[in-house]
């Protein structure tokens, strides 16, 4: 993949040299772009998100930075510039497989098609998703749209998670569905799902002792008795 967001903004090269990409603005707009693949942006959009301090659009600066970005970035389809833009819009271009949100959405999508009737290939769907992720994306943005596109693939890890769960309990890996839950507890302790899917689990698995340790736990982490789900 040339360019990854789902974390610190990473961009490289077909031959694997990493893009050199000058902190502050540049990236700023670039990261705008990526969280609209293939969609033009309007200029006040796209300064909002880059300065949204400032009170009008700077479009000197930002077509400044467009431009510097194109020298900078992998071409598209090797042989045109990556930024396209037109009447006050930019758009960047990305092909299929070139960016991991969009990879990693489909990875997800595609195990969550695949659960009902292929377990382990939805595993390995949602593993792969998993392997994708290094951290919250966006995180150097602040606008509603940066803001709803983050919540929104973040929402979508922990279902690629949840279903990685129902994958290996479907598969009866029931040993490895408590280690991952446990591990996801400690991520997000105030995340009640996982809590309730553990207690759930380590109970049909024949293991009450642990079972009520976690749900005892979970109460005390969640600061309210654990809905029993049992």
């Amino acid at each position: 993949m040339l360019f990854r967001v789902l974390g610190p903004l990473e961009v490289v090269h077909a031959d694997g040299r990493r893009a050199d990409i000058p902190p502050g603005a540049p990236e700023r707009v670039l990261s705008a772009l990526l969280a609209r693949p293939n969609t033009w942006v309007g200029v006040d959009s796209l300064a909002e998100a880059v300065w949204p301090e400032s009170t009008t659009a700077p479009t000197d600066a930002l077509w400044r930075h467009v431009h510097d970005l194109c020298r900078r970035i992998p071409l598209h389809d090797g042989t045109s510039a990556r930024i396209a833009s037109m009447h006050g819009r930019h758009r960047i271009n990305i092909a299929e497989g070139e960016l991991d949100s969009a990879v990693f959405e489909q990875l997800v999508r595609d195990g969550l098609n695949t659960l009902p009737i292929d377990p382990e290939t939805a595993a390995d769907h949602f593993r792969s998703a998993a392997q994708l992720w290094r951290g919250k994306p966006f995180t150097d943005l602040d606008s509603y749209h940066s803001r709803a596109e983050a919540t929104r693939l973040t929402a979508l890890r922990w279902a690629a998670l949840d279903g990685l769960v129902d994958a290996m309990l479907m598969m009866e890996h029931t040993a490895g569905s408590v280690s991952l839950l446990q591990a996801l507890t400690v991520e997000d302790p105030k995340r009640e799902r996982t809590w309730l899917r553990l207690v759930e689990v380590l109970t049909h698995a024949g293991r009450p002792v642990e079972a009520e340790a976690a749900f005892r736990k979970a109460s005390r982490v969640l600061d309210t008795p654990l809905r029993r789900a049992l």
